[in-house]
């Protein structure tokens, strides 16, 4: 049985996002025929431990590299203390990759998280096979939306910064980009920031899926009804731009029987009593904070949209979630979601002035309402492209058509050596 390093920095069962990432890759390629070790931290060992009890995963094993507690100090110290964190993990790991590869011999090593091309994986160093993401980072908010990031605009830019700096002095990142076998990258704007590093033979797109336990094997039926449930699903960072959501529902017709939920809660929930005021929408917009992941589902079922903002996103798992439960998505056309999401699943508007978007957004909301059955079929339609982006899919045809031709390509130039 050939066998396989992951690299994945998040990894805990039954999350989403970055955690579910790590997961995923890790549990299902082991289902696939490989022998898997995954390199992890151990903030999800608890987690991980009872997973392997409920579960039957005989090719899965697990390394959890483990930190210093004045590193792990660091980590909680703003942008800066989370990039030393990751970069010392890295290096840590590195260590410990050794150390397996001595004894297991690996086919192949593949990083799938975290899923940041700048931030990079050391696991080039082993000499190996190597798979590089699904990676973004090519995104970039846009400077004329910074009035809903407030103060933490600055930060942003910070980001911007060192992440350009990450580029070119991180060798985790550009080594990585340069002797990887094959770069994944999840959307246009990170393929186009490695070829801009020099990559662009053996460069593919490949974005993230979503788990089959947590979406419907049917579509929903929502019957007929005078109203319309717009739901918003997301931590409440300044980049996921609620307020700019909130800009577009002021603009609906308040005559109109329209009501949104927002669902999660975060550094800018501070802030939504000020927004429902400054709005007008205390009777139009309920906030009920965090939700554990079984009651975000209820809350998908309830809607009959789903309404998504982000200024600057790789991929949102939220989308393929909520289309996993045959909503209809108002968003922008914009990064990672105007990829996932195309005319026949919602409206994405055109970012140009927040004017100009807030009031596109309230006509995007009001033509939902207008359009019951049209939105009913955009919603059938997210739902069948929700249905082929589940993690199980998504792996095997990762494992498929890169695994193979690794692990083949080497065994091709071993049998060359040993005729020589």
């Amino acid at each position: 049985m050939k066998k396989v390093l992951i690299s994945a920095y998040s990894c805990i069962p039954d999350r989403g996002s970055e955690e579910g990432n790590g997961w995923f890759y890790s549990s299902l390629v082991s289902q696939q025929g490989y022998q898997v070790w995954c390199l992890t931290r151990d903030i999800g060992k608890a987690e991980i431990e009872q997973k392997l009890r409920q579960c039957d995963y005989p090719n899965l094993h697990f390394e959890f590299v483990t930190l210093p507690r004045w590193a792990n100090k660091a980590g909680s110290l703003g942008l800066l203390g989370m990039y030393f964190h990751y970069l010392y993990w890295q290096w840590t790991a590195l260590q410990s990759a050794r150390k397996l590869a001595r004894t297991h011999q690996f086919d192949l090593v593949h990083h799938v998280s975290y899923t940041s091309l700048q931030l990079g994986s050391y696991l080039y160093k082993l000499g190996l096979p190597f798979i590089y993401g699904p990676v973004g980072g090519g995104q970039e908010a846009p400077a004329n939306m910074r009035h809903y990031f407030k103060s933490y605009w600055l930060k942003e830019k910070m980001r911007s910064w060192v992440s350009d700096l990450m580029l070119h002095f991180n060798p985790g990142c550009y080594q990585s980009v340069r002797r990887a076998d094959y770069v994944l990258a999840w959307n246009e704007d990170t393929r186009r920031m490695i070829a801009s590093m020099g990559r662009t033979q053996g460069v593919e797109k490949e974005f993230g899926g979503v788990g089959a336990s947590f979406i419907p094997s049917k579509p929903i039926h929502r019957p007929a009804h005078d109203s319309l449930e717009l739901v918003w699903v997301g931590r409440l960072m300044p980049r996921k731009a609620l307020e700019l959501s909130l800009h577009g529902m002021s603009k609906v017709d308040p005559r109109l029987p329209i009501h949104l939920t927002i669902v999660g809660d975060g550094e800018m929930g501070q802030y939504v009593p000020e927004y429902m005021a400054k709005y007008n929408l205390d009777k139009r917009v309920t906030w009920v904070g965090k939700v554990n992941y079984e009651q975000v589902k209820e809350y998908y079922r309830k809607a009959d949209a789903f309404l998504f903002t982000s200024l600057r996103d790789t991929g949102p798992a939220q989308l393929m979630e909520a289309m996993g439960y045959s909503l209809p998505v108002v968003t922008l056309n914009l990064h990672g979601q105007a990829e996932l999401v195309d005319d026949s699943t919602g409206i994405r508007v055109p970012v140009t002035t927040p004017e100009a978007v807030a009031q596109g957004l309230a006509e995007a909301i009001t033509w939902m309402y207008d359009n019951e059955q049209k939105r009913i079929d955009m919603g059938f339609n997210a739902f069948q492209f929700a249905q082929r982006q589940r993690w199980e899919l998504k792996v095997a045809h990762v494992v498929h058509r890169y695994y193979t031709a690794l692990i083949g390509q080497a065994a091709s130039v071993a049998m060359a050596l040993n005729q020589e």
